[in-house]
């Protein structure tokens, strides 16, 4: 088994905020993908570049995959385009559907630049530590018992935007699928849990009505 990092967590985080949170403004486009799979065949390039999230209902041959034990993602950057990887290879002329958004997205890691566009919803990382599992933990299904621990991770989820109510109703949605992260059966997630949420109202200098809450999460890290 290959050996993983919190990064790859956080971005099924991400995948997971932006397959559920649902952006006023409609700015990315949302893509079908379908290709008809050759003997064997893995992986399968999306058409678009620029893709910000794979949705979860990635089907072969009619039946639904799940993220980390059914298929990976690779995000290209820029210009390179995405990969979707299967875990087992198809089978010959199996229909692969695979759909996705693609340009300007809603939800993002930082703010990379203060003229984006309204509402924003912006997933910060605060702190992270490591906890060690037990020899008998089942870590990764008793896959690999002893060769993982746990991650403990804090998140501070910002939501700005120009219209008040629209802000708070972003802020009660993100803020409940912080709540329901663990029971959506995401990949090596153990413990999700949204609090402090805070309402700094109307901030001049940042034109916009801020929200802001605190996301705890625990993660498995597998190591080789």
């Amino acid at each position: 088994m290959a050996e993983e990092y919190v990064y790859e967590r956080e971005r099924d985080m991400l995948d997971y905020f932006r397959n559920n949170l649902t952006d006023p403004e409609s700015r990315s486009t949302t893509f079908t993908d379908t290709f008809t799979a050759t003997e064997g065949q893995t992986q399968f390039v999306l058409t678009n570049t620029k893709v910000k999230n794979v949705r979860d209902t990635i089907t072969v041959d009619g039946a639904t995959l799940r993220k980390g034990t059914g298929y990976t993602v690779e995000y290209g950057e820029g210009n390179e385009k995405t990969t979707v990887t299967l875990t087992s290879g198809a089978t010959l002329d199996d229909e692969v559907v695979i759909i996705y958004d693609f340009g300007p997205s809603m939800v993002e890691r930082e703010f990379s630049r203060s003229d984006v566009k309204l509402p924003r919803v912006v997933i910060m990382f605060l702190t992270g530590s490591e906890e060690a599992a037990a020899l008998n933990d089942d870590i990764a299904d008793g896959t690999v018992s002893g060769k993982g621990s746990y991650f403990n991770a804090s998140f501070r989820v910002e939501i700005r935007d120009k219209y008040a109510n629209r802000a708070r109703r972003l802020a009660s949605q993100a803020f409940n699928l912080g709540q329901k992260m663990r029971r959506a059966n995401l990949f090596r997630t153990n413990i999700t849990n949204s609090s402090d949420m805070q309402n700094f109202d109307y901030d001049i200098e940042k034109d916009a009505y801020i929200w802001q809450f605190t996301l705890n999460v625990q993660w498995e890290i597998i190591f080789e």
